[in-house]
């Protein structure tokens, strides 16, 4: 009988490294954005959207359509947003 953890992972056929990753989609995800991604992932939303997974090994997996969710801004991104720099220095728009 599999325990409850075991319930909530993804279809294997939708988990792949990094490296597979950017390999699939080498336009939109190259390996420096994913390092990036994945690297500052609790900063960024990514570990929240439940994208990344530690394997027994020590290399992160990724879930492919959860972390294009998140890369493409659709679920749990949570990415700073660029000032006016005219509001920034103290000038009125």
């Amino acid at each position: 009988m599999l325990s409850d953890k075991n319930d909530d992972l993804p279809p294997a056929a939708e988990l792949f490294t990094l490296k597979q990753l950017s390999e699939r989609h080498p336009n939109l995800l190259p390996p420096t954005r994913v390092r990036w991604a994945a690297r500052n992932r609790h900063h960024n939303g990514l570990s929240i959207a439940g994208a990344l997974f530690d394997s027994p090994c020590g290399e992160l997996i990724a879930h492919e359509p959860t972390f294009l969710r998140w890369f493409l801004g659709l679920t749990g991104r949570h990415k700073p947003r660029a000032t006016n720099r005219r509001i920034q220095r103290g000038a009125v728009v």
